[in-house]
């Protein structure tokens, strides 16, 4: 593909590529590591505000040491986190990732559905969801060569620059074909689109497409609304769908579907609280214990509950 042989590379890729060329990662479990760490900060911001996350992490060493938030400075958040929770959640999730990438390395021959499980299923990192842990995948495949990963298998992630190129190419109908996930009518259908088109390398789509659907001050054309389709990689091939509206707008459910689980589990959890407190009360009664010792008791609970609830 033409793309793939002039590309923008990944604001990430550029960056790897030059420091590991100095000699920066002294093994592959760092490189992993630098990887895993961009991959779960590029989420709801720019690939250029994560990149500017992960430099920041590094350089306080955090491909060698567990770094604590207090050690950091401010990270940039996503969307609807504050940047003090987001720098906190990020030193929560570093043990995990440690242990993912020391899994990941230890083998040199992945299925990259089997990589992706592991990911997901037993060695989850914290804020490392579908999409990004794709993205991951791709990276260590092209960033890592000792590691050889099965690609065939390889399912791109779907996100609002993706949904709404593959609308405007005619790939998929946003009044019918909705995304609310994996397995989704809308994922379903551009998976089996980019396997026809490239099935033996389908991850060469993935950054043809969300590229192509970035602003135009990254190099996309297009945009939510009157995209630019000069010079566009599919113009020749575009069905032109949807210029004057956003497609992503009218079938991308994920954000409802999220708000309505969080919901449910917030009303869950709750009442899973109030529960494990009046337990707690009744067992300080039954123990005689009153006055300062009981405030003092009570009080560490909370601090520990919601310590347990942040992680």
């Amino acid at each position: 593909m033409d793309y793939n042989e002039n590309r923008r590379p990944d604001p990430f890729m550029t960056w790897f590529r030059q420091q590991d060329s100095k000699g920066f990662f002294q093994s592959d479990y760092e490189r992993v590591l630098a990887i895993l760490i961009d991959a779960r900060f590029d989420q709801r911001t720019t690939a250029e505000k994560a990149l500017q996350n992960t430099i920041t992490v590094v350089r306080y060493g955090a491909l060698k040491k567990l770094v604590k938030s207090e050690e950091l400075s401010l990270l940039v958040p996503k969307a609807n986190v504050t940047a003090e929770k987001w720098t906190k959640l990020f030193c929560d999730a570093l043990p995990a990732m440690n242990e993912l990438s020391a899994r990941v390395v230890a083998q040199e021959h992945w299925n990259s559905t089997d990589l992706l499980d592991l990911m997901r299923g037993e060695l989850h990192v914290p804020y490392l969801g579908i999409k990004t842990a794709r993205l991951a995948v791709r990276w260590i495949h092209e960033l890592v060569p000792r590691i050889k990963i099965k690609m065939s298998t390889y399912r791109i992630p779907i996100d609002s620059l993706v949904y709404r190129v593959c609308a405007r190419l005619g790939i998929i109908d946003p009044t019918i074909d909705k995304y609310s996930g994996e397995g989704s009518p809308a994922d379903e259908k551009i998976q089996r689109f980019v396997e026809s088109i490239l099935p033996d390398r389908p991850w060469l789509l993935d950054e043809a497409l969300w590229s192509t659907g970035r602003q135009p001050s990254k190099g996309g054309h297009c945009y939510p609304s009157q995209p630019n389709c000069n010079g566009c990689l599919f113009d020749k091939t575009c069905e032109k769908n949807l210029l004057d509206v956003d497609p992503a707008k009218m079938g991308i459910q994920l954000s409802t579907a999220l708000r309505r689980s969080k919901s449910s589990c917030t009303k869950k959890m709750i009442t899973e609280k109030q529960a494990a407190f009046a337990r707690f009360v009744n067992e300080l009664k039954q123990e005689g214990i009153k006055g300062k010792e009981y405030r003092d008791k009570i009080r560490r609970w909370q601090i520990e509950s919601e310590d347990s609830s942040a992680r």
